[in-house]
């Protein structure tokens, strides 16, 4: 028989006396039960991935519920979302393998012939530490190694349009920014990207910049694969905020999706995005009161970033804005554009990695709950101080309640001294090292009512977990704390 866990936090105890951790929304099957103890098998996605006994009174629900991960990508965003009926959803992926190392585990023994079906991956916009990561999926099926390997089979893949070209032309001459996106039109003092595209192989290989290349290859190599499994090939798709029907694949869950950017206008009769600029290096920015600059020079960064794809996903009286990398400018015209009811959301993922280029106003009227931070330091040269110290400040000031949450990968990730080991490069000298023993994921899980948030530590067993109700009228409870259940002392 199987069943969720309806309690918060679940400790399994094993066979061989060690124990594991599991969580509200877990699927398991109940193999036995006596007053010592429930025998059941965990199970995820791709079948059982533990077996062993809980407390005999813990809670079971009949139906599963919404489950989100932020993944700890370092630079960068990576999200997975697993609805009620186990679609699947991927939100960008990084610019590293640590996306597809998560995924490996989580969605296991998959195959060429048997792959993980993604029912979509949307690129919320098309810099490299967004979307460069998903291509490890594809490098990652020749490993030797089996727990390393995993095959996807992707239906659908959503962005905003643009293709980055690379940074010099053809002649070997810099581009301007306004040149970075191919195609513009002049309106007035406005620029616009008019070299939008649904398939970013219909833009000439020369035309566009190595990451994109990568990934136009990666799609390639994928779609016979979805072909054979799915039936039909990959649907690939810009999508902005008027756009409609790329979210019905979830309306028999009660899912709702409102796509309210990048916010589009048309030039020529043809969609287009406004070229945004660089903003001035001023505080009172933040605060929502200065305008965005109408007069500062053309900003191919800030223009990607302001166009990220954003959304807000309903599910029961639970709402989740994703933001990509929105910025100030961005932020300013949608909560210009849209009424404050539109943006309110319990969950947050906050924009940009916690950039400083950011609303205050628009923070105020999503008025989150929890906020996501996706944060790391990778190297040197992808420093960028993220998150700010005013942002984190901002976040925790918009939220429309006391205690508010506000977890960053970076904060959440831990590291084991190992001291002088053998240097991998050259075993005749020694390196002090390190290993990660924790990576920083967020996760945030709900029926529509009730909300689970929580991250794992460096330490077994220890996390932060909080636990509240959102009412159809958007009231917060917070509960006193989660509910726990320790694992059966002995195995029966």
């Amino acid at each position: 028989m199987f069943k969720y866990l309806d309690d918060d936090i679940v400790n399994l105890r094993r066979a061989d006396g060690s124990e594991g951790q599991y969580y509200w929304g877990d699927q398991c099957e109940i193999l036995s039960s006596t007053p010592a103890g429930m025998h059941v098998a965990i199970h995820g996605k791709r079948g059982k991935i533990d077996e062993g006994m809980i407390d005999p009174d813990t809670r079971l629900r009949d139906t599963g519920i919404l489950r989100l991960s932020m993944v700890d990508v370092q630079q960068g965003d990576g999200l997975i979302i697993e609805t009620p009926n186990g679609k699947v959803i991927f939100i960008d992926g990084g610019d590293n393998q640590l996306f597809a190392r998560h995924a490996n585990a989580r969605f296991r023994n998959t195959t060429a012939a048997d792959p993980l079906v993604v029912d979509l991956i949307l690129i919320t916009h098309g810099d490299a530490d967004h979307f460069e990561g998903l291509s490890e999926f594809r490098k990652s099926e020749t490993d030797s190694r089996p727990d390393k390997r995993i095959f996807v089979a992707p239906k659908r893949v959503y962005h905003n349009g643009i293709v980055k070209r690379p940074g010099k032309d053809s002649a070997g001459k810099a581009r301007k920014e306004s040149e970075m996106f191919g195609a513009t039109a002049k309106v007035g003092t406005e620029t616009f990207v008019t070299g939008l595209v649904d398939d970013p192989a219909s833009v000439p290989q020369a035309d566009r910049n190595a990451p994109s290349n990568t990934w136009v290859a990666t799609l390639a190599a994928w779609e016979p694969r979805v072909q054979a499994v799915i039936g039909k090939p990959i649907e690939r798709r810009r999508i902005d905020h008027l756009s409609t029907g790329a979210f019905d694949f979830l309306a028999d869950e009660a899912i709702s999706v409102e796509l309210l950017g990048p916010i589009s206008d048309t030039v020529a009769g043809q969609p287009a995005l406004r070229f945004l600029r660089a903003p001035k290096d001023d505080a009172n920015l933040m605060l929502g009161t200065q305008p965005a600059t109408k007069k500062g020079s053309l900003s191919a960064s800030h223009t990607i970033n302001g166009h990220s794809i954003n959304f807000r996903l309903r599910f029961g009286n639970v709402r989740f804005f994703f933001t990509g990398d929105m910025n100030q400018e961005a932020s300013q015209r949608m909560r210009e554009a849209m009424p404050s009811a539109a943006l309110r959301s319990e969950i947050l993922k906050a924009p940009h990695h916690g950039s400083a280029d950011f609303d205050m106003e628009f923070l105020k009227e999503v008025g989150a709950v929890v906020s996501l931070i996706s944060s790391g330091d990778e190297n040197e040269a992808k420093e960028y101080i993220h998150p700010r110290a005013t942002l984190m400040a901002a976040l925790g000031k918009a939220s429309r309640t006391t205690p508010a949450i506000i977890f960053c990968t970076e904060l959440a990730a831990f590291f084991k001294t190992l001291g002088y080991v053998p240097n991998p490069k050259d075993a005749s000298k020694k390196v002090f090292a390190f290993e990660r023993t924790n990576f920083g994921i967020a996760h945030v899980r709900t029926d529509g009512e009730r909300v689970l948030a929580f991250t794992h530590s460096g330490k077994k067993f220890l996390n932060e977990a909080y636990r509240f109700t959102v009412s159809a009228t958007g009231e917060v409870v917070f509960a006193p704390a989660v509910e726990k259940r320790s694992a059966p002392k002995a195995v029966g």
